[in-house]
């Protein structure tokens, strides 16, 4: 029988999303709960044994109560083996008078397949034969120089045991840290512990770059759940699968509902305001929440066909912000309009109008020529 494990990691449970509107807000911070409950349900239809949430369940120290309530309501209905939940930095554990912990730990006191991993101590189980050891290396801080990972090197490990190793940090090529502030780990430092896999959180994109697999010692889960437009993937946790102590299959699980798609675009002609209408009508409005970042050069009936179609862009999804950059388009009429024939000015917007391959080019000398006028 496999050893059946589903890694997650970056969930930030009561994140506040401060930049949206309520109704946006809401549904944010309502699909974090949704993707853990979709991931536990995973588990649970997948017979998985262990839980692991490497780091950063909850977004601060200070979250709610029932936010932390609710969490362990969804946590509680894993029906494997224990869930595993690991401090990170953001949640990081200062002692027990942490805020945060002190809570949970109230909330679960009467759930047995919960473990909170706030010391750095081997924790062994035995399933189906095999004997399991993880080594939780908590975070004691929101921010720290050195990784939380160098206790391992000198602990008495069972060979013959499934080794995995649960920590929350950067690794050195994995994610930016140029000022070593969050624990920095490196390749080859995790690789000479003698462990059988790390179980990371802290990067919120997914390592391996490979949707499933057979070889890898790290993996970095990812947020479970997109929560910027930054965010590229659709949420992502590992499916792994270890056999006679050794790693046989991954697989990525993407349990997000939602996505942040950002569409930019420079707009000339109606053709591509049309394009942009046809692009937002092809995306789901219920799980898509839009950003338009939209610059260009339109002449007043092409800006008043974008704003009827901004409007039923956004009447058509609950969340559509809109940045628009549009300058007016300089055509014969308007330089014959605001230009004599023949003055200079005339003359060098008459000659870079005609360039189609610079369309942009008329517009800046019109703009320049403008300043000095004004100046």
């Amino acid at each position: 029988m496999p050893i059946r494990i589903v890694h997650t990691a970056d969930n930030h449970i009561g994140m506040p999303f401060r930049q949206h509107e309520d109704e946006t807000r809401n549904q944010l911070l309502e699909e974090r709960f949704e993707a853990l409950e979709r991931l536990i349900d995973t588990a649970n239809n997948n017979h998985a044994d262990f839980f692991v949430i490497s780091g950063d369940l909850f977004d601060s120290t200070r979250v709610k109560t029932p936010y932390i309530e609710r969490t362990v309501g969804i946590l509680t209905k894993f029906t494997g083996t224990s869930v595993l939940v690991l401090p990170g930095n953001h949640d990081f554990y200062a002692g027990d008078d942490t805020e945060v912990w002190k809570r949970f730990q109230k909330a679960s006191s009467e759930c047995l397949n919960i473990e909170l991993l706030t010391t750095t101590s081997v924790v062994t189980f035995e399933v189906s034969g095999e004997t399991v050891q993880f080594f939780p290396c908590p975070c004691p801080s929101k921010t720290g120089k050195d990784p939380v990972i160098a206790w391992i090197t000198d602990v008495e490990k069972t060979l013959s045991a499934l080794r995995i190793g649960i920590a929350h940090g950067n690794v050195t090529g994995l994610g930016m840290d140029a000022n070593d502030h969050y624990f920095t780990m490196t390749m080859p430092d995790l690789e000479a512990i003698g462990l059988t896999t790390w179980l990371l959180g802290h990067i919120h994109v997914p390592f391996p770059t490979t949707t499933s697999g057979s070889e890898s010692q790290l993996f970095m889960a990812g947020t479970h759940t997109p929560d910027s437009v930054r965010c590229k993937h659709s949420g992502s946790a590992w499916l792994l699968d270890f056999e006679e102590s050794q790693l046989k299959n991954y697989k990525r699980l993407s349990p997000g509902k939602i996505k942040f798609v950002r569409i930019d675009r420079s707009l000339h002609h109606l053709n591509d305001i049309s394009e942009l209408q046809k692009i937002c009508d092809s995306l789901d409005p219920h799980a898509v929440l839009l950003d338009l970042k939209l610059s260009g050069q339109l002449s007043t009936d092409e800006q008043n066909e974008l704003h009827k179609s901004i409007e039923t862009i956004q009447n058509r999804f609950r969340t559509c912000t809109v940045d628009l950059d549009i300058k007016n388009k300089i055509d014969s009429s308007t330089i014959a309009t605001l230009y004599p024939q023949g003055t200079l000015a005339e003359r060098l917007l008459s000659t870079l109008l005609a360039d189609s391959q610079h369309p942009n080019d008329v517009t800046l000398a019109h703009d320049l020529i403008q300043e000095i006028s004004n100046s």
